[in-house]
């Protein structure tokens, strides 16, 4: 049986005249934060990271805000390190004055309180984008992609100390016959076993189910037949697998849903979708008292009733709260 959700509210978090979207959201030290890129629009030139904080998953305000002339800072995640650190993860992008895009890198900044931050550690390879990074006990693993090789890498390590390439090729266009892997996302189960979901934009651009036993040397890959976008994995404390993406609807509408994954049957089953419109999706999740709260961001304005009234220009963070 899959689960019953029920979607209790969407609270609109952050606003700004600003592209507010690629959200992260994690629990550290009692309190809750938000991380997000904010821009002029989805690919400009100039993308910050503000970070908000929470006592009480309702009432939200500015902890930090990371930016850098002629950066674009992208899809900053948010992991606590065994320890004890808060880290940040993101895709830094350099432009020369000529607006010329000549240096990406991945940068990882760690902090004690949410406020101040260190200065940047580089991780993996340049032009290899290190989507996230999830941990199991002392170490780490964490995928990257680069387009033009129609390949992930799979990095494994302490990402404050050595994190290292394991896999050259840990899915491809070349082994596995399908095109373009990109952006993923990792959950451990008890023993160590790692489940991956994975997205790809070309051919059929259906999501893959990847298994790995401790070692994660050896992948079993199995097709989804669903288009994820910017896929969460999140293993419930009831032991359910739930993946938040972006979805495609025909006639063409981008949406954000809530899934569950069948590792049994190694498919998944859609459960609820969450108000959005236009340019949205990016989730992320964290479960609290027996609720699940999402952090995503949409082109919508919703009423009282979680109904969506009116597309906007601009895109908001939200946050789901939904009942398990």
């Amino acid at each position: 049986m899959y689960m019953n959700l029920t979607l209790n509210k969407c609270q609109l978090i952050w606003q700004s005249h600003k592209h507010n979207a690629f959200t992260d959201l994690t629990e550290y030290k009692g309190r809750f934060y938000c991380c997000f890129r904010e821009a002029q629009n989805h690919v400009s030139k100039d993308g910050i990271i503000r970070i908000l904080v929470s006592n009480d998953l309702i009432n939200w305000k500015t902890a930090s805000l990371l930016r850098q002339a002629n950066s674009d800072f992208r899809d900053p995640k948010l992991t606590v390190h065994p320890s004890g650190k808060l880290t940040l993860l993101y895709y830094h992008k350099r432009f020369d004055h000529q607006g010329r895009n000549y240096l990406n890198q991945n940068c990882m900044h760690f902090s004690l309180d949410g406020i101040s931050w260190s200065g940047a550690h580089i991780l993996g390879e340049r032009n290899w984008w290190l989507w996230r990074i999830r941990y199991f006990k002392d170490t780490a693993l964490g995928i990257a992609y680069n387009r033009a090789q129609n390949r992930v890498k799979l990095y494994q390590g302490d990402p404050l100390r050595g994190f290292n390439c394991r896999l050259q090729s840990l899915f491809s266009l070349a082994e596995n016959g399908k095109a373009y892997p990109n952006e993923s996302d990792i959950t451990f189960l008890e023993d160590g076993t790692a489940i991956c979901i994975l997205r790809r934009d070309a051919d059929s651009y259906t999501a893959q189910l990847g298994i790995a036993k401790p070692g994660y040397t050896s992948w079993k890959w199995f097709d989804l037949a669903e288009y994820l976008g910017g896929p969460a994995v999140l293993q419930l404390k009831n032991g359910k697998i739930i993946i938040a993406a972006r979805r495609i609807l025909w006639p063409f509408k981008l949406k954000t849903w809530l899934f569950e994954l069948d590792l049994a049957q190694k498919q998944i089953a859609p459960l609820l979708e969450l108000p959005s419109a236009g340019d949205n999706s990016y989730p992320a999740m964290l479960e609290k008292n027996n609720k699940l709260y999402i952090s995503f961001y949409s082109q919508h304005r919703i009423n009282r009733n979680n109904q969506l009234i009116k597309k906007l220009d601009t895109c908001a963070i939200y946050l789901a709260e939904v009942s398990l």
